[in-house]
């Protein structure tokens, strides 16, 4: 990322959010940068040629595999990088793919650039005019002969063992849709950074951010069924996601995707990325008008993150949604020392800055958790009874006492709420003293 972006993002971030907290903002980041530490390390040889020898072997047995269509829409390609792709995708350790270029160019050199591979593997055609990257993806789908699409952009580049990983999420799971952590890489593909290391799919925190995003992987069914639709182009995947079911979603916790940063590319243009979050905003309008959920979205106070309210409140709104906690801080130091907690009690940012954003947002991003400390709890009705049992008082009426053990009883009590079938949902927005 140059200077000139961040000097960007800083004013803009200024102007909706005041001084003040772009002052402890720009802290954070810098301090993140300055302790950034990050490489990515690929594979050793060893595992390559193990994972190439493990798919030669399940082909000779006759062992049915899950055919790939890469779906590649183009338009007036930087020859280079479109080369630099291909060559990632050919290089994989499983074979069973084909590469659908869908391309709206002008002129001849995207063509030119496929047919010099001399690949059966590679399938080039040329649209009639440009019909913009969703009706160019959809174009190329429907050329595709894949079970399973992948959407993949002409400029990035994948792991070689990306798709290995992938396909074998899917025999193992029948997932129908999988997604990866990914990274960005400078315009040469040669230095990595900011590697976005995703959780497993967590609906709440994707309505408030699109954090799938690459590399994003579907039953070719179920795209033929959705397709993109160009109305949102610049979040055509967010859109996607939002109208798909949300059972069978796998993610796989492994950077195979890297997100390359060029002048011409969403990643490192501050304008288009605009346009995106745009187009994400309307997008999540219209799945709350369509799932009848009444709800307003509005930008949150971090480029690309989205904040929901509900109408006249998310209990009413969301019947999904059981429990609701925030943040617990020391009333001196201003840190978080209680709040949002995984299964075993273990405080999710904990020391950190009451203002502090934390990795990718996290920290100041709705989400949903395990379990959420009874000190910022706030619970719906028909849960009254459970609380009733696990804490031995009332809920409208409990008065905690430092000598009760209210970590575990938090857990306890969450966890039977999450059995009921309900969300335990972070609200950062939600602070109390400690």
């Amino acid at each position: 990322m140059s200077i000139f972006e961040d000097i960007s993002k800083t004013i803009h971030y200024a102007g909706r959010n005041g001084l003040r907290q772009t002052f402890f903002a720009a802290g954070e980041r810098l301090h993140e940068k300055v302790g950034a530490s990050y490489s990515y390390e690929a594979p050793a040889l060893e595992t390559l040629q193990n994972q190439r020898r493990s798919w030669e072997q399940l082909e000779e047995a006759g062992t049915p595999l899950p055919l790939l269509s890469f779906l590649v829409p183009c338009w007036q390609p930087d020859g280079a990088l479109l080369r630099a792709m291909l060559e990632s995708v050919l290089a994989q350790t499983y074979q069973n793919f084909e590469l659908v270029i869908a391309d709206a160019s002008q002129g001849p050199e995207a063509e030119a650039i496929a047919a010099s591979f001399h690949s059966e593997k590679i399938s080039y055609h040329r649209l009639p005019k440009n019909f913009g990257i969703s009706g160019n993806t959809n174009a190329a789908a429907a050329f595709a002969a894949g079970s399973y699409v992948a959407l993949l952009d002409y400029d990035d580049l994948l792991t070689p063992d990306c798709l290995y990983e992938i396909t074998e999420e899917i025999r193992r799971t029948r997932a129908e849709i999988v997604y990866c952590d990914e990274d960005k890489c400078d315009a040469q593909g040669k230095r990595f950074f900011e590697p976005n290391i995703k959780p497993d799919f967590n609906p709440d925190y994707f309505l408030a951010n699109n954090y799938v995003c690459h590399l994003l992987v579907m039953k070719r069914e179920l795209f033929l069924a959705l397709k993109l639709r160009s109305e949102y182009d610049g979040a055509q995947d967010y859109d996607l996601l939002l109208r798909a079911p949300w059972s069978g979603i796998r993610h796989i916790p492994k950077v195979l995707y890297h997100w390359r940063i060029h002048s011409g590319s969403t990643a490192g243009n501050p304008q288009s990325k605009d346009y995106a979050y745009e187009a994400g905003l309307r997008a999540l309008q219209e799945h709350f008008r369509v799932c009848h959920i009444d709800a307003t979205v509005t930008h949150a106070k971090h480029r690309g993150f989205y904040r929901v309210t509900y109408h006249p409140d998310i209990f009413t709104a969301r019947d999904d949604i059981g429990v609701i906690g925030g943040k617990v801080v020391d009333k001196k130091t201003r840190r978080i020392v209680g709040g949002p907690m995984d299964a075993e009690g273990n405080v999710y940012f904990l020391g950190l800055r009451e203002t502090d954003s934390g990795p990718m947002h996290r920290a100041d991003t709705v989400q949903d958790v395990p379990c959420v400390d009874a000190r910022c709890m706030e619970i719906r009705e028909e849960l009254q009874p459970l609380y009733r049992t696990v804490f031995h008082a009332d809920y409208d009426t409990h008065v905690m006492r430092p000598e009760e053990d209210l970590r575990q009883r938090s857990i306890e009590f969450c966890r039977a709420a999450g059995e009921m079938g309900y969300l335990v949902l972070f609200d950062p927005e939600e602070v109390r003293e400690a």
